[in-house]
């Protein structure tokens, strides 16, 4: 609690405002585990101040998305998911050409959809590949939104639309895009273990390991490299 209090005392004596102290905090959560729920209610009171502020929506839908995911019981996640799924609801509303705001609002439903299982998740499949689409036609840039389509097309059945040979195309874009988005190098190798190609997933696994500027840092640090550690040694051998 000290580290964070420090934080926000820095963060505060160079000019910040207290979303971008919130975002900050958010942004830099694998330095203290404390930062999370401190930028979540920052925003919330924030929210209060300004209720009809699309971005403060849009980032509390990312927050509590990230809070959720974190979350080790399936009530505290899907009231997390459930949170994030209002407020991007609500940042759509308010500004519905916010590429950021259609895609947790897709990202929070398709959690609470896999939480409830098989059934929920194909009835949400072609709300989120909507708003996927969305996301992508006003930031062709957008490579989260690459790496949930095709994460869209690893996790459906074959007989449901699944492709994993799509999921890769979706993946090498978003990393032409951007090279250093670890996640989509994390995702390439599962879908070519899938394939049991263990060869190639070992590449782009071990390219997760040489980054040396993978974003978004936080989720780098704490997911990203740690699952491409984990799913190497799962392979080793093969």
């Amino acid at each position: 609690m000290l580290n964070a209090l420090i934080t926000l005392i820095t963060l505060a004596s160079i000019n910040n405002t207290p979303v971008d102290s919130a975002v900050k905090l958010f942004e830099t959560r694998h330095l203290n585990p404390t930062y999370l729920l401190t930028s979540a209610n920052m925003l919330e009171q924030a929210l209060h101040d300004d209720t009809i502020n699309v971005y403060i929506n849009y980032v509390l839908s990312q927050v509590y998305y990230t809070i959720a995911d974190h979350a080790e019981q399936k009530k505290d996640k899907l009231d997390n998911y459930y949170k994030g799924l209002r407020y991007g609801k609500k940042a759509i509303q308010l500004d519905y050409n916010c590429a950021s705001a259609h895609f947790w609002y897709m990202a929070c439903l398709g959690r609470i959809s896999l939480l409830k299982g098989i059934f929920n998740s194909l009835v949400s499949v072609g709300e989120s590949k909507k708003e996927i689409d969305i996301a992508l036609n006003l930031d062709p840039n957008n490579v989260m939104a690459y790496n949930a389509k095709a994460m869209i097309y690893y996790e459906l059945p074959g007989i449901l639309g699944g492709d994993v040979n799509k999921s890769i195309l979706f993946l090498k874009r978003a990393i032409e895009i951007d090279s250093n988005y670890s996640m989509a190098y994390v995702t390439l190798g599962k879908c070519y273990i899938r394939k049991k190609d263990y060869k190639t997933a070992q590449i782009y696994l071990n390219k997760v390991l040489a980054l040396q500027n993978g974003w978004p840092v936080a989720d780098f640090i704490m997911d990203d490299k740690p699952e491409a550690i984990q799913l190497l040694k799962e392979i080793e051998g093969k």
